[in-house]
This record gives structure tokens, sequence and C-alpha cells, in this order.
């Protein structure tokens, strides 16, 4: 008998690795139908991806901007508006009617309820000397419409917060962010239509307690909010303000999100796709 499932145990195991053999010789061997992209490892050619990905939508279907997007990019990021974050002083034309903004726990978000948040949040009052610092532009090598770059928040906390009815009076206090990351992509008409950042770099870097953007200010007004994934508390509270239709909304109302976007997961919710 011990014989027996010992000869069945030896079998499984070699179908097993005579499969897993099979895979990785095919995937070195069988015919490649994709293009071969910028960079090389290990003396290779890296291929480019290939996927059904639902974001690939922003490809635009292998188009090539007719436009230096780099410069593009640092041209709209160099306005006042975006480094003081007083998106209501960008010109409207930078964006594309079907203009998405989606952060961690922020967003799918669209460009008017963006704005309208962003302006209610009174930033220029309790942070006037806000600077983005963006920095370290690069095009990404699977997408030529999208723009990848760093920031690094820098203000001081001089006028009181007032957050939907939160109050701290102005501590003083200087903030400095991680470094985070940040992307921008571009329609072929040289409109933005994606902006999405995420997380820190290095969380011990800066002032915040590893906190970034919004979050990184109100940690340095003495206002800590818990801004991870997941975390039921902030789904639950997102998603009544977003119910009774409060004035500072973190993600859109469904039929005001763009039809592009096909992910489920709002705010701090995890993702479904």
């Amino acid at each position: 008998f011990l014989s027996a499932v010992t000869t069945i145990t030896m079998l499984r195991y070699l179908l097993l690795h005579s499969l897993c053999l099979t895979v990785s010789i095919h995937a070195w061997v069988a015919p490649y139908s994709g293009s071969v992209s910028r960079g090389r490892r290990y003396g290779l050619p890296r291929l480019a991806l290939q996927s059904d990905d639902w974001l690939d939508f922003l490809k635009f279907q292998g188009k090539v901007p007719s436009f230096d997007v780099v410069e593009k990019t640092k041209e709209y990021t160099s306005t006042p508006g975006y480094i003081a974050f007083r998106l209501k002083d960008i010109p409207t034309d930078y964006y594309d009617e079907n203009y998405v903004f989606r952060g961690p726990v922020v967003g799918p978000i669209n460009r008017k309820d963006l704005v309208e948040t962003n302006t209610l949040f009174g930033l220029q009052a309790s942070f006037p000397d806000l600077d983005r610092q963006p920095f370290g532009f690069a095009v990404d090598p699977e997408n030529p419409f999208r723009v990848l770059f760093f920031e690094r928040w820098v203000a001081t906390n001089i006028g009181d917060v007032n957050l939907a009815g939160i109050t701290a009076p102005a501590t003083g206090k200087k903030s400095i962010s991680p470094v985070f990351p940040f992307s921008i992509v571009w329609t072929p008409e040289g409109k933005i239509i994606y902006e999405h950042l995420t997380t820190a770099v290095d969380r011990f870097e800066g002032n915040t307690k590893g906190k970034v953007a919004v979050f990184g200010l109100l940690e340095t007004a003495g206002i800590s909010l818990d801004n991870s994934v997941g975390n039921s508390v902030l789904v639950f509270g997102q998603k009544f303000n977003r119910f009774i239709n409060a004035p500072l909304q973190v993600f859109s109302r469904e039929e005001d999100i763009p039809s592009w976007w096909k992910s489920k997961a709002r705010g701090a919710e995890p993702n479904d796709m």
C-alpha cells in the first residue's frame, strides 16, 4: 500500500514538473506578436506588455502623441494653481471632459467635483505657501501618453483649518511630506484625462508620519486621519458622506463618473480588479 502511494506521489510530482517545464519552454520559444519596447535587461529585449486591462483604453489604440508629453506636463505642473493646489485657478482647457482623478483612498472623482472639494478645503488660507515641488519626469515606456513623476509637498500651517466641521488652530509648523509618485495621462488631443497619485516612496521621510498630499498637511495641522486602503470605518464614512450628498466628496456619483472607468471600488475600498 505504501509503495503504491509513493508511486502515485512520484507520478504527480513528475507530471507537475513536466507541466511547469512545458510552460517555461513555451514562454521562451513561442512566437511573440508584440513589439519590443525601449530598455534591455540582462542583455535580452524587454517585450511590450500585452493585456486586456481596462486601463489600456488610455493607450488610445497604439497612437503616438503629436506633442512632447514631458514638456507639456512640466508646463502644466508649473502653473501657479497647480503648485499651490488651488485647482480652480488652473485653466480648464487643460482637461478632457472625461477626466478622472484617483488616489489610494480618493476617487474616482471627476474634475468638477474635485475642484469643488478642493476649494472647500480652504488650503490657501491654512497653508498659503504650499509648494508641491514636482520633479523627475519620465514617459511610461508602455504608454507614450502617460508621464510619471514625483512630488514633495512643503508648506507651513499659518492659518486655522476648518474641514467639514473639524477645526484646528494654526500650529505654525512646517509640513514636509515624503516623496510620492504621481502620473498624468494625456489624450491624443493634448488634454488630461487621468491623474493618479499613490503613497510615499519612503514613509519615514519628512515629518508627516508617512502621509502625503492633503493627509500630510492635515497631520501637520494636528488632524491625524487614518487613510489606509480597506479601513472599514473610513469606507463607511465616505459612503455615508456620498449618500447624504455632503459638500465635501471623495468620489463622484455613479452617473457622473466617465464610462471608461470600470472599477467599482470607491474611495478607500480595496481593489476589485
